[in-house]
């Protein structure tokens, strides 16, 4: 009995983790802290490819492809390269966070490197909530 009782419950776990990480797949929004400290919009449309996370974070003159993305379970991080408009820089953020029922909780870090020019901001990480559209 006790056999039956676990595999029913491992069973369920394995449901319950797969019906999560099918869910990711579709346009989610939010907003994150922008330059001045003002809140800015932010919307990713993800896809999943097994525990591959593939997709878009939406911009306002471009969108920016997802980065060496991957979901385990209810944890997802990916990695998006920003690029200045005026001078060329390149700046890569890395989101890690957790998928809940109904939202995505992620923090976004800054990525620092030697010809980083903004390397003298304070560093920070910023946590957002993202929500699915539709």
């Amino acid at each position: 009995m006790s056999h039956r009782i676990a595999r029913t419950v491992l069973g369920f776990f394995c449901f319950t983790t797969c019906v999560l990480a099918a869910d990711i797949t579709g346009i989610w929004a939010g907003q994150q802290q922008g330059r001045l400290g003002q809140a800015e919009d932010v919307a990713f449309r993800f896809k999943l490819n097994g525990q591959v996370v593939t997709g878009t974070m939406f911009g306002d003159e471009f969108d920016i492809p997802i980065l060496e993305g991957s979901l385990s379970g209810d944890q997802i991080r990916f990695k998006v390269m920003t690029t200045n408009y005026y001078s060329g820089d390149k700046v890569t953020f890395i989101y890690t966070g957790v998928m809940k029922t109904a939202e995505i909780e992620l923090v976004r870090e800054r990525v620092r490197t030697p010809e980083d020019k903004g390397a003298n901001r304070p560093a920070g990480n910023q946590t957002l909530k993202l929500k699915r559209l539709g």
